[in-house]
């Protein structure tokens, strides 16, 4: 090691962690991902929560290996910081960093920090990145101009990691920092970074024999920088954070270079021989190392060292002109100030700290992308419903009028003397073919456990949060001002809504239900009956009254007309498969906006991509509902002259109202068959979402619990220190007992059982968390939306907060406090023709849009706010088939 005495910054320290669990059930929630990208991506986040291990939990050499670690998993951090959110709610982490200062005081004011966000953690690595820079920089021989130059390097850089922490930390961390990563501690640090890399550049000019002129005003800018590393280190803010031995060795650099300075300066005015001004500055410079010598301990030997050259000079001057010059000694106050030279300078983070990063998420895009595909996908499924239910609308308004004019049974009866009609025994055995009345009535059956089964997650759901603010609000209750996290209310905001919006979901969902079962039972007797064999079918239906009169050209016309409808609704299936059909990778557009202006218009993006993917789709179903309207018209014109033409030859009316029946039923079999098929996919893509909100909730009471714990410990401590007065302790004290004892509530459960470690056991110096910055501009006001209750300043988990953000990585910024932008959502509006929506959980008709503050109780209690479109008990089952 250098004998330069080199100001080392020590590294925050921090508990393992599983990142594994967290991350996993966050990507398998948001991303769609491949099976072929599932075992990249797990491989990837074991070796990401691996790699954290090495690089904050385990011993680091000094040495750039261990730095490459560090940076690294930095670099990791970086790149998914927009892909993978970790925050109080969405995907809770809790990261606990010690302060990096903190020497183990019972009476410490900060020891550590626990926080469930990701920023909290880069800022943390940072930190760490920038301490490990100064380690090995300090660590350097100085033996060699490779190790010069490694040294100044390092100093730099870590100087420009501390400058940035220093202007972005208070983004990142949403609650007052640690100590040591407070703004005037940073620029504390980064200052005598700076300092450092100066005096390598001193150090290289001294061994490169670098003429005096130069060695002044590299070493007087030096001097500045250490009296400016000084007067920041004095703030009263970081007075009390570094020990006496560092501010000593600060302070006597910088005396010490002054006095070098003067003797550098001395030099030149030798050279110059003006002795006068010589002499005078080496007495100045012998007078200055002197105080420097009591400042400077044995461990900046070397800068000490260079202190008898100076006495050496002055002599030798005094000399000279004692005997040659006789020139008067000039008055030091007289002097010119020095030339100064700044050629270190703190350097900019740019791009990836390790210089072979590679992104291991590279598979994952960026979530505002992400939620811009979402977007496009909702705006896609909202055009499909639209113009298939346009289709399926106008074909069930086509079998209704052909159904009402017995046709094309009617044609059957006067081309042949058969009881039972040809189309009708088509239509009988295509129903038989699906499935017949069973299979309508296997598929109802299922309905019920699949709407159950929902309820019953969303139930649980709305239970584990519910238990968690109780518990917060005993707590709170019990030790009053002491409690001072933030309540449970202010986090779980849009929590409470997103269940609510799927309460709704489940009931506009029963209602459907509902719709389909009326629809059945209206045409359950003619659905059954063409399920019979055809003998049974016969004996049901009238014989005709009449012989068949044979073909006339109206007949030869109404059945040309019949097979043009069959072409059409077999075209129209078609195009409802190839609407379906039809997919773009609109990633890259949405990559390409990104990059270029670091915003997404979604809306524009999308809608010209729909309209190059369907427009000419579109123009097909416009121009079969066009040509539906032709052939409806003709229909009803030569039908006419039929029913003119077969005056004589009557089927009877009962004949004809069965076969009409039938032919109603046997068009109902089929859209009934669609939409319980649509009913159950609903129910089934429902249940994921479901399962992904629980876990969210469970994993939001399990890291409120692990807080909850660490603050217990805290207010134990803050007891033990004598920290808290003797009224409060008797009450803590008693509180912290019974939760010890077990006689509090136990941590949430949590599907799957949580592998998350147990938190630490080691006793360390913690005082209470404090709440986060303008917490008291959440207070709610009485009566007032939740919405308006969450000022624009508060610090809401949900939103992702404004940061400095890491050059070279792009990133949507928005405005501090202002609202993320939200993702379309299509408008669904349930028809006969489409009773389930198509794209569940997508839907704002769902969504309460405000959620008074009078009705906050109910919900706290389990009773969800009274709404027209809601269930008023939604613990009641309100499926028309349970």
């Amino acid at each position: 090691m250098s004998s330069y005495g080199f100001i080392i910054v020590p590294q925050k320290s921090t508990n393992e962690v599983d990142l594994v669990k967290p991350l996993t059930t966050y990507i398998d929630s948001v991303y769609n991902t491949s099976d072929d990208n599932k075992a990249e991506i797990s491989e990837a986040v074991q070796e990401l929560n691996k790699l954290r291990s090495k690089a904050c939990c385990q011993p680091l050499d000094r040495h750039q290996s261990a730095l490459d670690v560090v940076t690294r998993y930095y670099d990791q951090l970086v790149a998914i910081e927009n892909k993978i959110i970790i925050s109080a709610t969405q995907n809770p982490v809790v990261f606990k960093w010690k302060d990096a200062f903190d020497k183990g005081s019972l009476f410490s004011s900060r020891a550590s920090l626990s926080l469930s966000d990701g920023s909290f953690e880069r800022a943390a690595v940072l930190f760490n990145c920038g301490a490990l820079m100064s380690a090995i920089a300090g660590s350097q021989q100085f033996h060699t101009d490779e190790e010069i130059k490694t040294s100044a390097k390092l100093f730099q850089q870590a100087a420009g990691v501390f400058a940035k922490l220093r202007d972005s930390v208070l983004g990142m961390v949403q609650q007052d920092p640690t100590p040591d990563l407070m703004p005037d501690t940073l620029a504390a640090l980064s200052a005598i970074m700076v300092a450092q890399a100066q005096e390598c550049i001193y150090i290289k000019g001294k061994k490169d024999n670098m003429k005096p002129a130069a060695m002044t005003k590299i070493s007087a800018q030096l001097a500045d920088f250490y009296a400016e590393a000084q007067k920041l280190m004095a703030k009263d803010v970081v007075r009390g954070l570094f020990d006496k031995e560092m501010v000593n060795t600060i302070t006597g650099k910088s005396l010490a270079y002054q006095a070098l300075s003067q003797f550098h300066q001395a030099e030149v005015d030798g050279e110059n021989r003006t002795i006068g001004d010589q002499l005078s500055r080496l007495q100045e410079a012998i007078k200055v190392a002197e105080t420097a010598q009591s400042k400077i301990g044995r461990e900046a030997e070397a800068v000490t060292s260079l202190f008898p050259a100076i006495t050496k000079a002055q002599l030798a001057a005094k000399k000279d002109n004692d005997f040659i010059y006789h020139e008067r000694v000039t008055d030091f106050r007289s002097l010119a100030p020095l030339p100064k030279a700044a050629l270190a300078k703190p350097t900019p983070i740019t791009g990836p700290l390790s210089p072979k990063f590679k992104d291991m998420f590279s598979s994952l895009v960026p979530v505002q992308v992400h939620n811009a595909m979402q977007s496009y996908e909702a705006r896609k499924a909202e055009l499909i419903n639209m113009e298939t239910v346009r289709m399926r609308e106008a074909t069930q308004l086509m079998n209704g009028v052909l159904a009402s004019l017995n046709l094309p049974a009617a044609l059957d009866d006067v081309t042949s003397t058969e009881t039972l009609p040809e189309s009708i025994k088509l239509k009988s055995a295509k129903l038989k073919q699906n499935g017949g009345s069973a299979e309508i009535l296997r598929l109802f059956s299922e309905l019920p456990s699949a709407y159950q089964r929902n309820e019953e997650i969303l139930s649980e759901t709305s239970r584990v949060l519910n238990d968690e603010k109780e518990s917060d609000d005993t707590m709170r209750k019990q030790l009053s001002t002491k409690w001072n996290r933030m309540p449970s209310d202010q986090l779980t905001g849009p929590l409470v809504q997103e269940i609510g919006k799927y309460r709704g979901i489940l009931h506009t969902a029963s209602n459907a239900d509902k719709m389909v079962k009326d629809k059945f039972e209206t045409h359950r007797q003619a659905i059954e009956l063409l399920s019979k064999n055809e003998s049974e079918l016969k004996a049901a239906i009238p014989g005709q009254t009449a012989h068949a009169t044979g073909e006339t050209e109206t007949v030869r016309k109404l059945k040309e007309l019949m097979k043009q409808w069959t072409d059409l609704t077999q075209e129209r299936e078609q195009l409802e498969k190839d609407l379906k059909s039809t997919n773009c990778d609109i990633a890259n557009d949405f990559l390409r906006a990104l990059a270029e202006s670091q915003l997404i218009n979604e809306e524009q993006i999308s809608k010209e991509k729909i309209n190059e993917l369907f427009g000419a789709l579109r123009n097909r179903v416009q121009k079969s509902l066009n040509d539906q309207e032709g052939l409806m018209n003709e229909i009803q014109t030569w039908n006419n002259k039929f029913t003119g033409e077969k005056t004589g030859s009557a089927s009877g009316v009962e004949r004809e109202r069965i076969l009409k029946t039938l032919a109603q039923g046997a068009d109902a079999y089929a859209e009934l068959k669609a939409n319980l098929e649509e009913g159950t996919k609903f129910y089934n893509d429902l249940t994921p979402i479901l399962v992904r909100l629980q876990q969210k909730v469970s994993d939001f009471a399990f890291a409120r619990q692990t807080e909850k714990e660490d603050l217990m410990r805290q207010l134990q401590l803050s007891i033990v220190s004598g920290a808290a007065k003797q009224a409060v302790v008797d009450g803590v004290s008693s509180i912290v007992s019974s939760y010890i004892t077990g006689t509090t509530s136990a941590a949430p459960p949590r599907p799957p059982p949580p592998t998350r470690p147990a938190p630490p056991q080691q006793q360390s110096v913690e005082s209470p968390i404090p709440p986060p910055r303008n917490a008291q501009n959440l207070q709610a006001q009485p009566g007032a939306p939740l919405q308006q209750q969450q000022a624009p300043p508060a610090y809401n988990p949900y939103q992702q907060q404004p940061q400095q953000f890491h050059p070279g990585y792009f990133q949507q910024q928005v405005p501090y406090g202002q609202p993320q932008p939200m993702m379309f959502q299509p408008a669904y509006q349930p028809t006969f023709a489409a009773p389930y929506p198509t794209f569940p959980g997508a839907f704002p008709s769902y969504q309460q849009q405000q959620w008074p503050q009078q009705q906050q109780q109910q919900q706290q209690q389990g009773n969800f706010p009274p709404n027209p479109q809601f269930p008023q008990n939604p613990q009641q089952n309100t499926n028309p088939f349970a």
